[in-house]
């Protein structure tokens, strides 16, 4: 509560000391004048990396929407895990399957 007080009355001096008539204009006036080179500058340099902020955030939530989007799953042929050849010779030689069985799986492994 006192440092609100210690603002208020720090304005308050600041501004009636910046009121001060020189010459019919306001002592602020001639200080303005004197600062606008600097504070354009500032101003302007505050601009420029405000915006580039703005771009740079902008693109890292368009960079992590894009990443929580998960791809359809997809298995490549090619990169199967067994040899499609080597697969109907173990169904040939192997036991336990009826010429139907045998069959049926060499038109599942040629079909792509």
């Amino acid at each position: 509560m006192f440092s609100m007080l210690k603002l208020f009355m720090t304005f308050c001096f600041s501004f009636l000391l910046l009121s001060i008539p020189v010459q019919r204009k306001p002592l602020f006036y001639y200080l303005n004048q004197w600062a606008k080179p600097i504070t354009n500058e500032v101003f302007s340099g505050s601009k420029e990396a405000l915006l580039k902020g703005v771009k740079e955030s902008k693109s890292f939530s368009h960079k992590l929407f894009n990443n929580s989007v998960p791809e359809a799953d997809k298995i490549s042929i090619q990169s199967s895990s067994i040899d499609k050849k080597k697969a109907i010779k173990n169904i040939d030689h192997g036991e336990g399957y009826t010429a139907e069985e045998k069959d049926m799986l060499k038109k599942i492994l040629l079909n792509e």
